[in-house]
This record gives structure tokens, C-alpha cells and sequence, in this order.
């Protein structure tokens, strides 16, 4: 091209690189990192301990760490473990999974093969006990979202919000434990899981309300280092 035209056109392409290039640093650095937890997928790891099948399944570890709740138990993809550990409360098993960590809280996706050879294992001595634990249950009124624990603990990013409303619906349906994610006044965050008042199961009831701020009442007791809270979901709002 003419000479004048080639002088122009590489100005014009050397100026759009720069800009290019600053905007993408411009806009690196204003990114606003997700809150969220971590999910070690592809790399399981050999676990051992004791199935507690309620209220959710939990893995009570060999070496219990006091400040640390006892792991939930997960099937694979948007299922809880409750058929996987049927028949197994109580007993003392190795198994493969990964791990789902937010803070001081842990989740397990089991490897469904290596529980059908834990089945076949020895069985444990005695059973584990996760009842209530300190203080009397207390009354309490919250407001929160219900999440599921599962994509909020860390398989997804952000596994809570409008955005994650679908998704946490269908978690729910398929029995990963719901959870209320609550603030205090001071932005201090906590994690209650969620039973019906007689510790049942609630799953279906939380699908319906999952993403969306709602206020219940109920009371909270600790179990396997979790906090839980009983609630009649008739009374939510």
C-alpha cells in the first residue's frame, strides 16, 4: 500500500495493541474475587473412620480434631450419601473421596466402588456418637438463605445467590444436606445446617425457598461439631 496509508495503518494497529493491553490490566485489577471454598477434583485420597448415618452421614475421623466438624458424607454429582451408607452406621471403614473444604468446614464425595469393598470389610466395635452436645437446644429466630452445602462448601463458585438458585434447587432434590448461610451485624458468617423439627429430613421443603432470603425459627444444637438448626419450615417467610 502507499507509503503515507502503511505509515497509518501501522500507528492505528500499534495503538489498539497498547490500549488492548492496558485495559486488560485495567480491568485485572478491579476483578472482585468470588467468596467461596475449595473442591481437590481428580485427586481423591484414602479416608478412614466412622459412618454416623444422622442426622446427615458424616465420617467421624480416626484422629478426631475437636475444633473441627466431622466431615458430611456426598455422593457423586447433586446426590447425598444416605443409600451409599445404608446398612454401614456404626461402623469403622476406608474409602475414597475428595475433598470439599470452605474454613473450618469439610465435605467428602464418596468413591461409590470403594464403599461396596468397605461393605465387605470388618466391622467396628462399637458405634459412633454424634447426639447433641453441650448446652440445651436454644430458641432462636434467623435470617439467612438457605444454600446447598455441597456446591457452597466449594464445588461451585459462588454456590449461593440468585444465580445459584436452580442449581441448588436440584442438590437439594437429591438430598445433599440444606444449609442456612447467615450474618451478623458485623459480617461475621455462619453455616447452620438444616433438619425439620425431629431432625428429619427437609430436602424438598428447602428446594423450594433455596437462593432467596427467608426468616425461620427454630432451635440449634451441635452434632459432630456442626451447628444444626430445627425448624418447622410451615413457619418460614
Amino acid at each position: 500500500m502507499p507509503p503515507s496509508l502503511a505509515s497509518f495503518v501501522r500507528r492505528s494497529v500499534i495503538a489498539v495493541a497498547v490500549f488492548l493491553v492496558v485495559w486488560a490490566v485495567v480491568a485485572a485489577t478491579g476483578h472482585v474475587r468470588l467468596e467461596g471454598g475449595t473442591f481437590a477434583f481428580g485427586h481423591p485420597e484414602m479416608l478412614s473412620g466412622t459412618i454416623v448415618a444422622r442426622p446427615f452421614p458424616v465420617l467421624k475421623p480416626d484422629h478426631d480434631e475437636a475444633a473441627r466438624p466431622w466431615p458430611l458424607l456426598v455422593a457423586p454429582g447433586k446426590h447425598g450419601a444416605d443409600s451409599l451408607v445404608r446398612g454401614l452406621d456404626g461402623r469403622r471403614i476406608t474409602l475414597m473421596g475428595t475433598r470439599i473444604e470452605r474454613g473450618a468446614h469439610a465435605m467428602i464425595e464418596i468413591d461409590p466402588a470403594s464403599l461396596e469393598s468397605a461393605r465387605q470389610g470388618e466391622q467396628a466395635a462399637a458405634a459412633a456418637d454424634a447426639s447433641q452436645t453441650g448446652a440445651a437446644a436454644r430458641a432462636v429466630e434467623l435470617t439467612g438463605e438457605i444454600v446447598d452445602s455441597k456446591c457452597f462448601l466449594g464445588v461451585m463458585v459462588p454456590g449461593s445467590g440468585k444465580t445459584h438458585k436452580d442449581c441448588a434447587a436440584l442438590c437439594l432434590r437429591g438430598g445433599i444436606p440444606p444449609a442456612l448461610h447467615v450474618q451478623d451485624r458485623s459480617g461475621r458468617a455462619s453455616l447452620l445446617l438444616m433438619t425439620g423439627a425431629s431432625g428429619e429430613s427437609i430436602g424438598d421443603e428447602a428446594q423450594t425457598l433455596a437462593g432467596e432470603p427467608v426468616a425461620v425459627t427454630g432451635t440449634i444444637v451441635r452434632q459432630a461439631g456442626w451447628l444444626v438448626l430445627r425448624t418447622d419450615p410451615h413457619g418460614w417467610r
